[in-house]
């Protein structure tokens, strides 16, 4: 009895030290070569398993902060704290772990990579593999967006501006100002003015100001009357003529702006003629378009 009881642990240990061996080729047969104390192999001696191999065949979705970290020198406790244990049948002491990687394509697919860690003899993950070679993907470049268009600004365009002079002598009969003084060329002048400014008032907001002047001989104040007297007479024509009344401004300046100075060593008829430019009406026009 007691030989038939040793006869069945033996078989069983042969058992198991067959099913040992068995695990133990299973484990090493995608075991890379050639791996050095240091952790190095060469590229061509790399050997990734088979994906149906792996006990978690799955594979995980990593997180990528994570991956960064992964650096020369990393322990297997601090690996496996960061993207798990491996995904094949590695023992602790094994000198490679692998890992299935999946990544999320542009496209929505998923690709299926592999990584391997090497280790050194001190279990330091010293290098890092891939594989297909186009792994891990690359995140698609993300072009950055264009900053909003800026709002089509409309410049208006800049107010028209014109000054318009009129000649007192040829409106008026000399040192008048009435109505009925104004002289035959005068009332041609007017007239096209008119014409003139009621066209500026269909292209725009027309602002408009007549101003009277008068040359330096006479009173002060009789001169300062003169010119304002002026320049509302033609004003009123201008309104007789259609021109908007709201957009006109009449105003006197008397002999204070001067165009042209004279000799006072002149005869009165001399000094006059020589005077003749500062005796006019003015018409600065703005035309707010």
């Amino acid at each position: 009895m007691k030989s038939l009881h040793l006869n069945k642990i033996t078989g069983l240990s042969l058992i198991s030290l067959t099913m040992l061996a068995m695990t133990g080729c299973v484990g090493t047969k995608y075991l890379s070569e050639g791996i050095t104390d240091e952790g190095h192999v060469e590229p061509e001696n790399i050997s990734f398993p088979e994906l149906e191999d792996a006990w978690q065949t799955e594979g995980q979705f990593p997180n990528s902060e994570n991956l960064s970290k992964i650096k020369p020198g990393i322990a297997k406790d601090e690996l496996y704290q960061l993207i798990g244990r491996p995904h094949f049948s590695e023992a602790q002491h094994a000198r490679e772990w692998d890992y299935i990687m999946k990544f999320y394509q542009p496209d929505n697919s998923v690709k299926i990579c592999q990584y391997k860690v090497i280790f050194d003899t001190d279990f330091k993950g010293q290098e890092f593999y891939w594989k297909p070679a186009d792994c891990p993907p690359q995140k698609p470049v993300v072009v950055p967006a264009q900053p909003p268009s800026a709002p089509i600004v409309t410049v208006a365009p800049a107010p028209l501006k014109e000054r318009i002079n009129l000649g007192a002598d040829a409106l008026f009969k000399f040192d008048k100002w009435q109505p009925e003084n104004i002289l035959p060329q005068g009332r041609a002048e007017l007239d096209a003015l008119a014409t003139k400014l009621r066209e500026y008032q269909t292209m725009g907001d027309a602002r408009i100001v007549i101003t009277g002047h008068t040359d330096r001989k006479g009173d002060d104040m009789y001169n300062m009357n003169l010119s304002q007297l002026r320049a509302q007479t033609v004003r009123a024509y201008l309104v007789n003529q259609g021109v908007n009344p709201s957009s006109m401004l009449a105003v006197g300046a008397g002999e204070s702006q001067p165009v042209k100075e004279c000799s006072t060593n002149l005869t009165r008829q001399q000094e006059i003629d020589c005077l003749q430019p500062n005796r006019r009406v003015t018409l600065d026009v703005i035309v707010t378009q």
